[in-house]
């Protein structure tokens, strides 16, 4: 049982923090024609599921405001 808690242990240390992108904050709340309470839906959606921070992050402006329109829509928050 120690050698299973160990083992979870060790891991835990070896994964670290998980690295976000310097711009993620700005690339989102930046954005025109959203509410501010809108962005901080999608900045926390996007800092809890980091494999499409990436993709976001390197869309234009025109795609990361399609991206934010449709990911706000369907979680019906507009």
């Amino acid at each position: 049982m120690s050698d299973a808690a160990n083992n979870v242990a060790n891991a835990l240390r070896e994964s670290g923090p998980a690295h976000v992108d310097a711009n993620l904050y700005l690339d989102v709340m930046e954005m025109p024609g959203f509410s501010e309470e809108a962005l901080i839906v999608a900045y926390t959606f996007l800092l809890d599921n980091k494999t499409q921070v990436r993709g976001f992050v390197n869309m234009s402006d025109a795609h990361r405001a399609l991206w934010l329109r449709t990911f706000l829509a369907k979680n019906y928050y507009v």
